[in-house]
């Protein structure tokens, strides 16, 4: 297909779903050291607000992505959106609560998860080839740029009117998506409908779990998002408290590091054609180790902060879509489930695993300078023992199932 028969309407559709479930991460972090300081609670109590978010994120979307293959993709926007609603109205009007605030944010979770596997699967339904890869492109561009564009919205909300009026935004936002969607969303279901059951569901999952193509292709981005939240987790309280920066000016700062996203999906529009998949892939990790290598040589101050995570950002604006793509590629009827499992262990990884080196090990600039590096690491381990295999994918998209 050529450039004139890409359609954008499931493309504006599925952005529009995704962001939904991407401002519920991001839009309080300016806000914890506010929430923190006015209920009297610590730095790990406030870590717990993120962390119960994440945690129903990931764990709801093993329901959303089988349920949404087998009845559609429409009924669960409406019922997961509805949740997230629910769970809003909780925080906005209970904020007061600690208690309320947690199981707030839980419940919002476990709606917001429906929105991160109906954005992929809504793409998947409609595209193919490279067409996929250049919608995922876009996709990957909204749902990176606004964790990072939600902050300075959070933040300006936080210091002009009080951090608990940041859920009323929410609310307002989500109210008025709920509706669009209602609307204008059709179902984008490829086949036909089927009865859902649990038993062939958990038996899916554990064949997914054993697929090294399943597995390979989607722990770039759980590596990727793992070191974001690390960082957007600890950079209110490292420029906030330690370099004194108001909750308007950190949100108005992070900024930065969305053109470094975008710069990263540009780059990857550009270059996709002429480069393999393994290629671009590699020119990502270098980046990662360039920014984690910046912060160890470097002194605590707002702008060595801002280049690095700028540079990390540019990485995942090439590394996200490329690993959706080499995920979803080969798994039509499968799209759900797969971006389910994907997301379910990315969120309840980056929740888990992020709160607990938050609050213990990546404390300093310098520790998280060493986490992008094992987070390099790691990615690049992956990226070797993949190309060795022979499972590799060209710029195309085209893919080879271990």
């Amino acid at each position: 297909m050529n450039a004139s028969d890409f359609k954008k309407t499931p493309l504006l559709l599925a952005m529009m779903i995704i962001a939904t479930g991407q401002v519920g991460v991001s839009i309080y972090l300016p806000s914890l050291p506010l929430i923190s300081s006015d209920l009297d609670i610590s730095q790990v109590d406030v870590q717990l607000l993120v962390t119960l978010f994440l945690v129903g994120f990931g764990t709801s979307q093993l329901f959303y992505g089988p349920m949404s293959d087998a009845v559609g993709r429409r009924p669960i926007f409406l019922l997961g959106q509805g949740v997230y609603l629910a769970g809003t109205v909780i925080c906005f009007f209970f904020s007061d609560s600690v208690a309320a605030l947690e199981f707030g944010r839980l419940l919002q979770g476990l709606g917001a998860g429906s929105a991160s596997v109906l954005g992929r699967s809504v793409l998947r339904d409609s595209y193919d080839g490279g067409q996929l890869t250049k919608a995922l492109s876009y996709i990957s561009l909204t749902a990176s740029i606004i964790p990072i564009i939600a902050p300075v919205f959070g933040g300006w909300i936080a210091f002009h009117l009080g951090w608990e009026s940041v859920f009323l935004f929410v609310l307002m936002y989500l109210s008025a998506i709920y509706t669009l969607g209602y609307f204008v969303l059709p179902e984008t279901l490829p086949y036909g409908k089927s009865r859902f059951e649990w038993k062939n569901v958990i038996k899916n999952y554990g064949s997914l779990l054993l697929n090294r193509q399943v597995i390979g292709s989607a722990s770039y981005n759980w590596v990727s998002y793992l070191a974001s939240l690390v960082t957007l987790s600890l950079f209110p309280f490292l420029m906030q408290k330690q370099l004194g920066l108001s909750t308007a000016d950190y949100g108005s700062l992070m900024i930065i590091p969305s053109a470094g996203l975008m710069m990263g999906s540009v780059l990857l529009n550009i270059f996709n054609k002429r480069f393999s998949t393994s290629q671009l892939m590699a020119v990502a990790i270098t980046i990662i180790f360039a920014a984690g290598t910046w912060l160890l040589m470097s002194e605590l101050t707002i702008f060595n902060l801002v280049w690095a995570f700028t540079w990390l950002a540019i990485a995942q604006g090439i590394s996200f879509p490329l690993s959706i793509s080499m995920l979803l590629e080969p798994h039509k009827k499968q799209a759900g489930a797969v971006s389910a499992l994907s997301g379910s262990i990315q969120m309840c990884l980056a929740g888990l695993l992020g709160g607990h080196l938050v609050e213990t090990w990546v404390t300093t600039h310098v520790q998280l300078g060493w986490f992008y590096l094992i987070s390099g690491s790691v990615m690049g381990l992956v990226l070797f023992t993949s190309s060795k295999s022979g499972v590799e994918q060209s710029s195309r998209s085209k893919q080879y199932a271990s």
